[in-house]
């Protein structure tokens, strides 16, 4: 199965012009690992980073670094909606891409010029196209939020969408029939009920309960042991 997929890349890199037979074996084998069933290798170039030797690959979905020698192992997956800025500088002997993202910096120098350069206008243009196509969508959704919302600023009220109506009312027609007012603003004068007066009756008169009479208001008298109450009649 290993030998199928290596068989299968290696199509892929004659149809572009790469031929590893030396250089970059071992960095091969690991990219017919990484592979999705669906990639396209497009661009693949052998150079140098800041660990050494390594191969560059851009695909029709990312670009990987693969650094592959005795016990050790990195790679590096940078998507194209990802990286944030490319850079090329030429040189007489060798040219650097510089890849940026929002949270690493790769920096590779190869000696091959020309597939570096290949390499690094097809990772541009890519990301180009992202970035369009991003500010596409962005676009559609504001026009369809800023539609959304005229469409709801100018509907009538729900008290107004059944009154109005394209068909005469009786004897009226469509322009005598007015929208109701709001009635959340509106305020609605409440008659304020008055108290009936009061209506204070007399007092009736404390009885005794010994004579059937009024008591009278006259402060008794104490004399020692005997009182003296008022006496009533003769």
């Amino acid at each position: 199965m290993a030998d199928l997929k290596v068989k299968y890349l290696e199509d892929q890199l004659k149809r572009i012009g790469c031929n590893f037979r030396f250089w970059g074996r071992a960095e091969l084998k690991e990219l017919a690992d990484i592979l999705l069933p669906d990639e396209i290798v497009e661009h693949c170039v052998n150079g140098q980073y800041e660990r050494g030797f390594a191969m560059l690959v851009a695909t029709n979905q990312r670009v990987l670094l693969i650094d592959k020698k005795p016990m050790y192992l990195s790679l590096e997956d940078i998507r194209f909606d990802m990286i944030s800025e490319i850079d090329y500088n030429h040189r007489m002997l060798n040219a650097t891409v510089f890849i940026c993202t929002l949270n690493k910096a790769l920096s590779f120098t190869a000696y091959n010029h020309g597939r570096l350069r290949k390499l690094f206008h097809y990772v541009q243009t890519q990301v180009m196209e992202i970035r369009q196509h991003y500010q596409q969508q962005s676009k559609i959704w504001k026009e369809y939020a800023e539609s959304l919302q005229a469409q709801r600023g100018g509907a009538p009220a729900m008290g107004a969408q059944l009154l109005v109506s394209d068909q005469p009312v009786g004897n009226e027609t469509p322009a005598q029939i007015s929208e109701p007012a709001n009635v959340q603003n509106e305020t609605v004068a409440v008659p304020q009920m008055q108290a009936p007066p009061l209506q204070f009756s007399s007092t009736a008169p404390i009885i005794s309960a010994y004579t059937r009479l009024p008591v009278l208001s006259r402060q008794r008298r104490f004399l020692g042991s005997r009182a003296i109450y008022p006496r009533f009649g003769n």
